[in-house]
């Protein structure tokens, strides 16, 4: 009896020893977690029929409150990837970005900080930027509602924004596009050491920065520490975002979205490095959201479905693991600008695609002949030649087009400025076939001056077979500024010097039948200030000479353009097929997004429309 007894304690021990070894087996490491979204929009929220407005005050490093709008969809399940567009222009200006809600996004949209509903001053542009991006990344990527993952958009200011808060920022900021936007907020206001007035002053005025403000541009005309916190030139090492750059060749940045995306794309760290697009259209500041008028020509093909897309394939790449759309965009698309009119093939005004940027090209050098007003290929048959011009401040060259920004931009006829005593021509022959110029120009001048200092300009002209002098780029010098920006270097009156002017990027076809023109001057006003000639810093003159500047051309003083050429019949052409484009796979949408942002100046107007027809997409 003993020993059953025995048996059946040893055999129960046993079974239980068993069970307990299975249950250990079987048993997950951990409790099962409950993964409800928990979740809900506060009390101040308002509810619309798609989504959700959440309104915050986000606070920063130094206690100041920024006025944050979140948009959520509604019945929200799930924390999702997160949009975030930082503006000086009030969150309802871009409010239709909530459509992105039904996209599968969380749109945050904050106002900088002393604008609209943020607290704190408005000081010098953007200069808080960099720190405010940062806290507002950390404070997003804490939210229930942000699975880890951001990414920001936004134009112009918008897109200044978000260049500088890229470096040594959080990693959840997963990808970046800036549009019409620079990286260097000295460069923005300062082109070859002259004042860029025509951008900065009616920005500041009408966005109400003080005239305190303003003033004290004029104390920090040299390039020094104090411009750090508002140009990261020198840390795209430091960025982790990929990235898509959005530029047009008549833009007030087109040099510096360039130089971004060369940044971001050569320079970059780790996230950054080869992740990097640019997109250059044949458009002005605004000229990507509406089908405007680059100055007096509409470009055939400057889409603006390009946008719309384009935002899709970065975020869908970066934000949920979707390439299909972001294989689809080359490294670069550019679109090759010619002349409209005596066309008959219709080469260029199209789109081309590089796996590089600058594109492979060579450089051709036209050497400025002033006894004849040529431009030629062959230096050694220049003689001792030079051409004197009497430019007097008080007479100014008008501005004509270009980059401008308060200003009608574009493509304009020059002749009625080249006809001026102070514009110096110089004009190649009729070409016999088409030249390709694809990149960066620079122009080599040998000047001389009676002034301590003056300024030069340089155009690059179409000349049309009817005479019309088309602007293609254009830039200025201020002579003091001719070996960098961080000192000045005044000229001695009547001693020779070289100074080498880079003008912004391009890509012009010029055709058969038609001329290359650079045209050299002292001043283009208001698109920059005028140079006093005095030497003393910006505003602060109480009088101005009469400089005559010398320009010299001939084989020991070499004036001349450097032209990057590309073989046009090796260019890869490039097509936006929208159609295969949104084939992907998502739920069936519908929807048109008519967003116009009116940005009142005191003597001009910008409208900024945004629309996008989005087809019906099938599962």
């Amino acid at each position: 009896m003993k020993i059953k007894i025995l048996a059946i304690i040893i055999s129960s021990v046993i079974i239980v020893a068993t069970g307990v070894t299975l249950l250990v087996i079987y048993l997950p490491d951990k409790p099962p977690s409950n993964h409800t979204f928990d979740w809900e929009p506060p009390a101040n929220s308002t509810y619309f029929s798609d989504y959700v407005k959440v309104p915050y005050m986000v606070t920063m490093r130094d206690g100041v409150q920024l006025s944050t709008d979140v948009y959520v969809k509604k019945n929200l399940s799930e924390a999702l990837p997160v949009i975030l567009i930082r503006t000086p222009y009030g969150r309802e200006m871009v409010e239709t970005f909530s459509f992105y809600t039904q996209l599968g996004y969380v749109i945050a949209i904050q106002d900088f900080r002393g604008f609209f509903g943020s607290e704190g001053e408005i000081e010098f542009p953007f200069f808080t930027e960099q720190n405010d991006g940062h806290d507002t990344l950390k404070w997003i990527e804490k939210q229930p509602w942000c699975n880890g993952k951001i990414g920001t958009w936004g134009p112009s200011a918008l897109g200044v924004a978000q260049y500088l808060m890229a470096p040594n920022a959080s990693s959840s900021l997963k990808c970046q596009l800036p549009i019409v936007a620079t990286p260097d907020s000295y460069e923005a206001m300062f082109r070859g050491g002259e004042f860029r007035y025509e951008l900065v002053v009616p920005w500041m005025e009408e966005n109400g920065f003080t005239e305190e403000s303003l003033a004290f541009i004029s104390e920090k005309e040299k390039l020094d520490d104090f411009w750090d916190a508002g140009r990261i030139v020198n840390q795209y090492n430091q960025i982790n975002a990929a990235s898509i750059h959005f530029g047009g060749w008549y833009d007030i940045f087109t040099q510096g979205t360039i130089d971004a995306f060369e940044g971001y794309q050569y320079s970059g760290g780790e996230g950054a490095k080869d992740n990097a697009k640019l997109i250059m259209g044949p458009w002005i500041h605004e000229g990507m959201f509406l089908r405007v008028p680059t100055g007096e020509y509409i470009f055939p093909r400057q889409d603006i479905g390009i946008i719309l897309s384009a935002t899709d394939a970065l975020f869908e790449k970066w934000l949920k693991g979707n390439s299909t759309l972001w294989d689809l965009y080359p490294e670069v698309a550019f679109y090759l600008m010619s002349a409209l009119e005596y066309n008959p093939t219709q080469l260029g005004n199209n789109w081309y695609q590089s796996n590089v940027w600058p594109v492979n090209s060579e450089i051709s050098e036209l050497f400025f002949d002033s006894s004849s007003g040529s431009l030629e290929s062959d230096e050694n048959y220049m003689v001792f030649n030079q051409i004197t011009w009497e430019w007097d401040p008080s007479n100014r060259t008008p501005t004509l087009g270009g980059g401008n920004l308060a200003l009608p931009a574009g493509m304009y006829n020059q002749e009625p400025v080249e006809g001026r005593d102070d514009v110096i021509v110089f004009t190649t022959p009729d070409l016999t076939e088409q030249v390709a110029v694809v990149g960066q120009i620079n122009v080599t001048i040998f000047i001389s001056s009676n002034c301590t200092d003056t300024d030069f300009t340089v155009k690059l002209t179409d000349v049309y077979p009817d005479g019309r002098s088309m602007l293609i780029t254009d830039t200025i010098i201020r002579a003091r500024n001719r070996n960098g920006f961080s000192e000045w270097d005044f000229m001695e009156p009547g001693v020779v010097y070289e100074i080498s002017i880079p003008l912004d990027s391009t890509a012009y076809l010029f055709l058969p039948g038609h001329r290359i023109r650079v045209a050299i001057s002292s001043s283009n006003y208001p698109r920059f200030e005028v140079n006093p000639n005095t030497g003393e810093p910006l505003w602060q003159n109480t009088t101005t000479y009469v400089a005559n500047n010398t320009l010299y051309t001939n084989v020991t003083y070499p004036s001349r353009i450097s032209l990057p050429i590309v073989d046009y019949d090796s260019l890869i052409p490039f097509s936006f097929d929208f159609s295969s484009m949104l084939q992907r796979d998502s739920p069936s949408i519908k929807k048109s997004i008519i967003h116009e942002l009116s940005i009142q100046r005191s003597s001009f107007k910008i409208e900024m429309i945004i629309i996008a027809d989005r087809k019906e997409i099938y599962v």
